[in-house]
């Protein structure tokens, strides 16, 4: 097997890419589809897509041509990976992606898995939980781009999905693989008309039963969790040990922290770090009316030490701020402006010898990347789950792509200690 993944944003792709190399496949990551076969093909493929919130159509598109990519690659299992909290809108585009690759595969079932139990994602009765809280009661309710005001996996994937959802619930689960997997031989019977299964997911062990009742699907769709158990039966078909396999150690250098995810816990690690080292709130106001902020910002940031940790540009916003935003700029759309500058100043940082860049946010993490042109990478050690540190092929770039809701209080702080002269 070699498994092919198409991740819906950035922070994603590292996501489960170091997830894979955490339990010993060897990956490459894409951002965006490459324009040929790389040599080196390692066990595991991961192309990053900046599609969970685009057009429909575009989303579709997308993950169709990294779709041709990794089949022309020799990818044999294909993994649609989407947020653990299923982030989308009432109309997409997880449903329609799901939809257009299952087409394509020719195939008739599918797995729904956003669980991510490390990181306190669980799913339960078919209700989507983070941590103690529904997803409908945690941060997730205000998020600015997509809010989600609902838990149940079934109802939110309404109106994006075309086809009928059956599940597979805890106490079944508890049976082990041989009897899920039963109950999977069951859905698969045309004559069901069951296109997609969600399963409750309480625990890793729960990873692993669904992964061994479903090696034969060809496309699952989930999370991140579900790389762990893909993972460890993969290695137990080759009978090897499931050993961490990254491929270099971050290296020391002039850094910069860039935080544009609003998230409940990039508010916490922000705020921590602001006591730790140098930092500086990207002003709304500058960002539409001042010209040149951008040059100002980067300036700010070079003209910090060096040696101690690096200087933070932050983003972040509370929920009565983001309200407040959007009451004062009705008209604007302050998060694409936000990101327009934190592109440009990446690229003058880029040019001044920056070659740590730690990023928090989807989106803001896909424009660091984009603006840096590094269009493929290793996947390094992981600083917390489901963030690790990444290499452009070249060796000159070293990069911490996080998703907003991931990562310690710390880890902006923990990231950089990492790194060896």
């Amino acid at each position: 097997m070699r498994l092919g993944v198409i991740a819906d944003d950035f922070t994603g792709a590292t996501d489960i890419a170091g997830f894979l190399v955490k339990n010993g496949m060897e990956t490459a990551m894409f951002n965006g589809v490459p324009d040929s076969i790389p040599d080196g093909l390692t066990e595991a493929l991961v192309v990053s897509l900046k599609i969970r919130s685009c057009p429909v159509g575009e989303a579709v598109q997308k993950a169709l041509s990294a779709l041709a990519f990794l089949q022309e690659a020799g990818c044999t299992k294909f993994y649609y990976k989407y947020c653990s909290t299923f982030d989308s809108s009432r109309e997409g585009n997880i449903g329609q992606v799901t939809d257009a690759l299952m087409k394509a595969l020719t195939t008739s079932l599918t797995l729904i898995c956003p669980a991510l139990p490390i990181n306190g994602r669980t799913v339960y009765k078919g209700y989507l939980f983070v941590n103690d809280q529904l997803l409908s009661d945690s941060p997730m309710r205000n998020h600015p781009i997509t809010p989600m005001r609902d838990s149940k996996l079934e109802r939110l994937m309404q109106g994006q999905f075309t086809g009928l959802s059956a599940h597979i619930f805890s106490g079944d689960m508890a049976q082990g693989p041989d009897h899920v997997r039963t109950l999977v031989e069951q859905y698969k019977d045309t004559d069901k008309n069951v296109q997609y299964l969600i399963v409750d997911i309480l625990t890793e062990e729960d990873l692993e039963t669904i992964a061994r009742a479903t090696e034969d699907f060809p496309l699952v769709t989930g999370g991140s969790g579900l790389a762990l158990g893909i993972a460890h039966l993969y290695n137990q078909r080759l009978g090897r040990p499931e050993e961490e396999v990254v491929s270099f150690v971050p290296k020391k250098d002039r850094a910069v922290i860039i935080a544009g995810s609003c998230s409940a816990q990039t508010n916490a690690q922000v705020a921590y770090y602001k006591d730790k080292a140098p930092s500086l709130r990207i002003d709304e106001d500058k960002c539409l009316n001042q010209k040149g902020y951008s040059g100002e910002l980067a300036l700010w940031v070079l003209a910090q030490d060096t040696k101690g940790l690096a200087p933070m540009l932050y983003a972040t916003r509370n929920a009565e701020e983001l309200a407040k935003i959007k009451a004062l700029y009705p008209q604007e759309n302050v998060s694409a402006i936000i990101e327009k500058i934190i592109g440009c100043v990446t690229k003058i940082l880029a040019f001044q010898g920056v070659k740590n860049f730690i990023v928090a946010g989807g989106e803001t993490s896909g424009v660091v990347a984009t603006t840096l042109g590094v269009s493929s990478y290793l996947v390094g050690p992981q600083i917390d789950p489901g963030v690790s540190w990444v290499r452009s092929l070249d060796g000159t770039m070293h990069l911490a792509f996080k998703s907003g809701n991931f990562g310690m209080v710390d880890f902006f702080e923990k990231a950089q200690e990492m790194c060896h002269e």
